[in-house]
């Protein structure tokens, strides 16, 4: 429903790529990178260590009239996960690591965890990290931020998990026929999204741009906004004249009485 919504997720996947200890295994809403078993037991089919970016539950409560375009509050997933199948060896040392200098053991486990969460509120606040800034466009400010952490021992596989739960207050998507500024928060995040070289996201891109696509009358757009009704345009005199073109714009009303001649 929210293009804005997609818009952040995919900003912090791409504002988390190489700046942590997982590299540039930042997935984006990967169904299964961590489950949980019938039995309660935790499981990944990742082969590294990795983040997980996934957009979550949100309310709005500001929203005005019949308008669908409001945010409001979002949740923002960031699972981070880590198991012992991780650890690689060295075959001439013997000595088995889950990152270089780092051993396989549970406690570095839960360090690294550590470390990549912190490296996480990192990458998304740098002033100098360009789809960071895009992210953080995207919102008016974090509302709240929770942590929580698991582990577990799947089929004798070791894991070590962290969910960060970052609560933000979203921008309202543009409605349809919208005009987007070069400095809008989607405006923004198109133009940055230009860099990226993928068949499929320029097929989301797309996708996204055509639902905003559409007639650039501003009394539809304002209508299309607020979900108002033909009876509430022409109260607040928001709707054209009968039978004028749908893109003429009114710029005075003459109320003066024409001069009766002779």
């Amino acid at each position: 429903m929210s293009l804005t919504r997609i818009a952040a997720r995919i900003a912090a996947v791409q504002a988390l790529k190489g700046r942590t200890l997982v590299g540039d295994n930042v997935l984006d809403s990967q169904i299964g990178a961590l489950e949980v078993d019938a039995d309660g037991s935790l499981r990944t089919d990742e082969d590294r260590p990795f983040i997980s970016v996934y957009t979550d539950a949100s309310k709005s409560e500001s929203y005005v009239l019949r308008g669908w375009v409001a945010n409001g509050q979002t949740d923002i997933l960031f699972e981070m996960g880590v198991t012992a199948s991780h650890v690689e060896t060295n075959p001439e040392t013997g000595e088995s690591v889950v990152y270089p200098g780092i051993p396989g053991t549970d406690s570095a486990f839960e360090f690294m965890m550590d470390i990549v969460a912190r490296q996480i509120g990192d990458a998304l606040s740098d002033p100098e990290n360009e789809w960071a800034q895009v992210f953080q466009g995207l919102h008016s400010g974090n509302a709240k931020i929770e942590r929580a952490r698991t582990s577990g021992d799947s089929g004798g596989v070791r894991l070590a998990a962290q969910q960060i739960k970052l609560t933000v207050d979203l921008w309202a998507d543009p409605a349809r026929g919208k005009v987007l500024g070069d400095q809008s928060p989607l405006g923004r995040f198109f133009a940055k999204a230009e860099e990226l070289y993928d068949s499929m996201f320029w097929t989301q891109i797309e996708l996204m741009q055509a639902q905003i696509a559409g007639t650039s009358f501003e009394w539809q757009t304002i209508q299309r906004r607020y979900g108002l009704i033909k009876e509430e345009m022409d109260a607040l005199l928001l709707s054209t004249p009968e039978g004028a073109e749908p893109d003429i714009e009114l710029v005075e009303i003459d109320t003066q009485p024409a001069e009766v001649s002779g």
